[in-house]
């Protein structure tokens, strides 16, 4: 596992084989095809994805997870829903601002239509638009622009400072050798807490820099309006359960498909809706297709099917774990009389979601490190390290 890259491994054809594929599931969403066609198509694009998981490299580790969890095993859960869970997208999904049906349009709109479904993370603008989606931008354009520039520069200055201390302090985050740094008790649980809190912050942070880049480009170039991109996360405010962290502050980007197994999961098993079981199989069955997303990514980091689940599996199941515990917890709470949302009980949330997350987080990123990842920075300089770290 340690050899993370194969050097035998091919460089990917992007053009060739993600647009192809995007391309091809397009069209079947555009012809709607028989059930028997459909399901044919699909398994014949899943295969697709997971040979170039396993074939291709892009030459870097962290670039290899990236193609595979958010390119790959996204559209793997693309091909599912659209194909599978919604067989008819271009029926069920409109656009509230364009009163004519998307069946009713010509072949290549429609091909046009289904591939900006396809792209519409959060189905935003659409009857299907995923809950807890921050509001729409309020202001002008070029407000929109100026907020998304202060954002991409605010981003871009915390990232470097944070990739300068993991960079500079890997043997703190590298599996084996970190324990030899930390010591015994609650001060070495407070200094990996705490180091773990810096790691989590930097993915954060790479997700947001992302995202206001690729916002303010779109709007910069007249093709989507602000009310098309919405802020990524919520307010970390509500971030006080495992719960809330996940479903109201986190992205949405991946939550139409998560809904849809989770109403899957209660149907198929006749659970009554509303119910508290009813609603932990909706936890654990969106956990699980997480779980499915990233599980792409080890494959294509490790390029050998047999290391499916060995990095990313358990973190994202045992996510469900907590919620159905908190979920307990406070159930318990309420019927001995504790009021649902004080001052106290939002403090001790936050506390215990640090802790949850702190603990947690060790058992997505040791993983990570050992098969490769993490050793080369985002940012492709660095004035924290090649300037203000050399004069300390």
């Amino acid at each position: 596992m340690s050899d993370a890259i194969d050097s035998s491994q091919p460089s990917l054809p992007l053009p060739a084989a993600i647009l192809l594929i995007e391309v091809a599931l397009a069209c079947v969403m555009a012809i709607r095809p028989p059930a028997i066609v459909r399901v044919g198509a699909s398994a014949l694009l899943l295969w697709t994805c997971v040979y170039a998981a396993v074939s291709y490299t892009l030459g870097k580790p962290d670039d290899d997870y990236a193609l595979g969890s958010t390119v790959l095993g996204t559209l793997i859960l693309n091909i599912l829903l659209f194909t599978w869970l919604i067989p008819d997208p271009l029926h069920d999904i409109r656009y509230l601002q364009d009163s004519a049906p998307l069946t009713e349009k010509p072949f290549f709109t429609r091909i046009c239509y289904a591939a900006c479904i396809h792209h519409n993370w959060r189905l935003i603008g659409t009857n299907a638009q995923v809950a807890n989606v921050p509001p729409p931008f309020r202001g002008t354009r070029a407000q929109y622009l100026l907020l998304r520039l202060r954002q991409i520069c605010v981003s871009l200055v915390a990232l470097d400072v944070i990739e300068a201390f993991v960079h500079s302090h890997l043997h703190l985050y590298t599996p084996g050798v970190n324990d030899a740094h930390f010591p015994q008790g609650v001060v070495g649980y407070l200094m990996r807490a705490g180091c773990m809190a810096v790691w989590l912050t930097m993915s954060y942070m790479i997700l947001k820099l992302s995202y206001c880049v690729l916002s303010f480009s779109a709007v910069a170039a007249f093709l989507w309006t602000p009310a098309d991109w919405p802020e990524l996360f919520g307010s970390w405010s509500d971030a006080y359960t495992v719960r809330r962290l996940w479903g109201r502050v986190w992205h949405q980007v991946l939550r139409r498909h998560f809904s849809r197994w989770g109403k899957l999961a209660v149907r198929t098993l006749g659970v009554p809706r509303g119910t508290f079981l009813s609603s932990q199989l909706q936890v654990h069955a969106a956990f699980l297709a997480s779980a499915l997303l990233h599980c792409v990514g080890d494959v294509a980091l490790c390029h050998d099917a047999r290391y499916f689940g060995r990095i990313s599996c358990a973190f994202f199941l045992l996510n469900g774990v907590a919620i159905t515990f908190e979920d307990i917890v406070i159930a318990l709470a309420r019927k001995a009389g504790v009021r649902g949302s004080t001052r106290a009980t939002r403090i001790l949330g936050y506390v215990w979601v640090c802790a949850w997350f702190t603990w947690a987080g060790r058992l997505y990123q040791e993983p990570m490190y050992a098969a490769g990842m993490g050793l080369v920075p985002t940012l492709p300089y660095s004035p924290t390290r090649n300037i203000v770290l050399p004069f300390m």
